[in-house]
């Protein structure tokens, strides 16, 4: 049975938990485009999100395997359609946005959608009103692009359409609706019409960046990072940004150099508020990680034997990580001096750009395609070949090579967009500069690595 009301509009029918129905497995079902059902041992997410069997219960490893399956194949027949394939500062951009806002005011003068309550989850086979309720409130979005005359259930097709939203608003592909979907579903028509007119004129204020030849331009509320070439996208890349906690500041700046290998100057936040207390928990850290202690900037290391880490002195100190792979700036750091001492660089936790929300830094941004960004950033350079990047990694040694001219780099924050198709994107406005409500309202799962000491 489901959590929810007991009368009302969204009351749900009661059905076995275990339905014996012979069909096809979920991927497949996509896939093929029929319903969704289940065979006797086959998968299906349960009222609360969960994968079960129906002749055993899935560990939450194998629930997760299963998970990832699908999204996969879901996004691979799909994804490309929503991809940002155009500029986020563009003239086209602006003008997709006034079309969305177009059509979200007809929604809203409409009446736009009802909320879905309490911790329901909607998903495969479920019926009733609930369901006509997600089919109207996909259909005014875009998502369902094929009506079915089953209106009160949830076949292959409205499951596509939650995929499809998913995929608009940057959440695990599951095709059903779970705590994070429902949250997102929740947010009124009135609500995203606001956030499109808030994010129009920032793009507006924004498109002067547009007029260079060549920048670079972190989004951060939607995680991904564009290099920018006459006005066309020349690479594109996932990114880690600052936590709620550390954000990530709105900064312009030109990047001048690339640091192969190179040191981490620990800044003084982070060494007070992380490294010390971590060391004083576990004093292996200390040499595990190949830091040093310094009395000041360019001063030779203390000794680790004369270190007190329980004097108050140690406050004064400075910290610094030794180059290596596990070196927090990863192999390469890229230099765009600025007052908020932010830049971009890559990182030895490479498995935290598997996440959709990646606000885990406290306040640089970690760079995916790191090496193929420093090559498209060099090859101004006489000798300086993507290949040539490649083998000053491989050489392990540090060197720090500057470009034959700065290029501009922006952190701008944009919390919805449309591409070049005409799709609407909407994240989370995790920094809270939209003052629409439209936040991070939830933690995020505890993943390896989430906390490590890092910029």
């Amino acid at each position: 049975m489901h959590d929810g009301p007991k009368s009302g509009p969204y009351m749900k029918t009661a059905l076995p938990r275990h339905r014996n129905i012979i069909c096809l497995s979920l991927v497949t079902a996509l896939s093929l485009g029929v319903s969704a059902l289940i065979l006797p041992g086959q998968v299906q997410a349960d009222p609360d999100g969960r994968w079960f069997s129906n002749k055993r219960e899935l560990t939450l490893q194998e629930r997760r395997k299963r998970r990832q399956q699908f999204s996969d194949a879901f996004e691979a027949r799909l994804g490309p359609e929503y991809q940002t394939n155009i500029p986020y500062v563009s003239q086209q951009a602006i003008d997709g946005m006034g079309q969305a806002i177009a059509r979200y005011r007809k929604i809203v003068a409409a009446g736009g959608w009802r909320k879905f309550p309490g911790s329901m989850t909607i998903q495969p086979n479920d019926h009733g009103n609930h369901v006509a309720e997600l089919r109207r409130h996909l259909a005014l979005t875009g998502d369902l692009r094929v009506q079915s005359r089953r209106v009160r259930a949830f076949d292959s097709g409205l499951q596509e359409a939650v995929g499809r939203f998913q995929l608009r608003h940057g959440l695990r592909v599951t095709g059903f609706v779970g705590s994070r979907t429902r949250r997102a579903l929740n947010v009124s028509a009135r609500e995203r019409l606001r956030q499109l007119e808030t994010n129009l004129a920032r793009l507006q204020d924004l498109l002067k960046i547009n007029k260079s030849e060549r920048y670079v331009l972190v989004n951060v509320p939607s995680y991904t990072l564009q290099a920018i070439e006459r006005g066309t996208i020349g690479l594109q890349s996932k990114v880690v940004v600052g936590k709620p906690s550390r954000a990530t500041p709105s900064v312009t700046a030109q990047i001048r150099e690339l640091n192969f290998f190179p040191y981490w100057r620990v800044p003084d936040s982070i060494a007070h508020k992380d490294l010390i207390p971590q060391i004083r928990k576990d004093p292996s850290y200390f040499t595990k990680e190949n830091f040093s202690v310094l009395p000041t900037w360019g001063a030779k290391p203390i000794p680790q034997e004369n270190i007190n880490w329980s004097s108050p002195d140690i406050y004064k100190r400075k910290f610094r990580q030794d180059p290596g792979h596990n070196n927090a700036l990863g192999v390469v750091r890229i230099n765009m001096p600025n007052k908020h001492i932010v830049y971009m660089h890559d990182t030895p936790l490479k498995q935290l750009f598997n996440q959709n929300s990646r606000a885990f830094s406290s306040g640089c941004v970690r760079v995916q395609r790191v090496l193929d960004l420093a090559g498209w950033l060099l090859n101004k350079k006489k000798d300086w070949t993507p290949m040539r990047v490649n083998v000053a990694v491989a050489l392990g040694k540090s060197e720090t090579v500057k470009l034959k001219k700065s290029v501009p780099v922006h952190f701008v924050y944009v919390t919805s967009w449309s591409t070049g198709n005409g799709i609407v994107h909407f994240r989370p406005d995790i920094y809270d500069r939209d003052g629409s409500g439209v936040q991070m309202a939830e933690a995020q799962e505890a993943i390896p690595g989430q906390g490590a000491i890092s910029p």
